[in-house]
Order: C-alpha cells, then sequence, then structure tokens
C-alpha cells in the first residue's frame, strides 16, 4: 500500500534549496548574439529613428521634423511681425502647409 505523505507548507518551500540551472555555450552565444543584433538596430535607427521610428517611417520622420520647423518658425513670426497684414498672409501659408503635414501623418492607413 501507498504510503501517505504530509502535506508541504509554504514555510517547507521557503527552505528548499534549489540549484540555479547553468547556462550552457548555446545560451551564451545566443545572448550575444542577440546583444549584437540590438547594437546594430540602434546603429541602423539614429538620432531620429530613436525618437519617431524604423526604415518604414522615414517618410513620417520628414514630415514630422518639418512641422516642428515650420511650428518653431510661426513662434518666431509672432514676435518679429508688427503689421497684422504681412502676418496673417504669412500665417495662412505656413498653417496650411502644417495642416497638410498633420493630416498625412495622423491620416488613416487602411489599405481597403
Amino acid at each position: 500500500m501507498a504510503e501517505k505523505s504530509k502535506p508541504v507548507t509554504i514555510d517547507d518551500l521557503a527552505e528548499a534549496n534549489i540549484e540555479r540551472p547553468k547556462s550552457d555555450k548555446s545560451a551564451k552565444d545566443e545572448a550575444v548574439f542577440f546583444a549584437h543584433k540590438e547594437s546594430m538596430q540602434k546603429a541602423e535607427l539614429g538620432l531620429v529613428g530613436s525618437v519617431w521610428g524604423s526604415n518604414s517611417e522615414k517618410p513620417g520622420n520628414i514630415a514630422a521634423i518639418v512641422a516642428i520647423v515650420l511650428l518653431v518658425f510661426v513662434g518666431v513670426l509672432l514676435f518679429q511681425y508688427n503689421e497684422w497684414e504681412k502676418f496673417s498672409d504669412t500665417l495662412a501659408v505656413m498653417m496650411s502647409t502644417i495642416t497638410l503635414i498633420l493630416g498625412y501623418l495622423f491620416g488613416s492607413s487602411s489599405k481597403d
């Protein structure tokens, strides 16, 4: 007949000593491989890519940079122009370009 074993308690589990598995050569090679892949991807992304994305997002990256530059330019114009006529014409041209860029960046991209 089978013997009844006593139930395992949480205290028994806390006192148990379990050896940590040792990594073999393939695990070390895999870690080196993925570290290399990660460094290559960071190098490919560059400064702009690390903020806005990879190669597939390059048009979006360029549009975002142009939009930021134009918004800074509009901010500078706010303090530079004293005549509302000149400022309103320049602002209309800039804002239409910014609106076009924002529509490109955040527009629908469904392929249906």
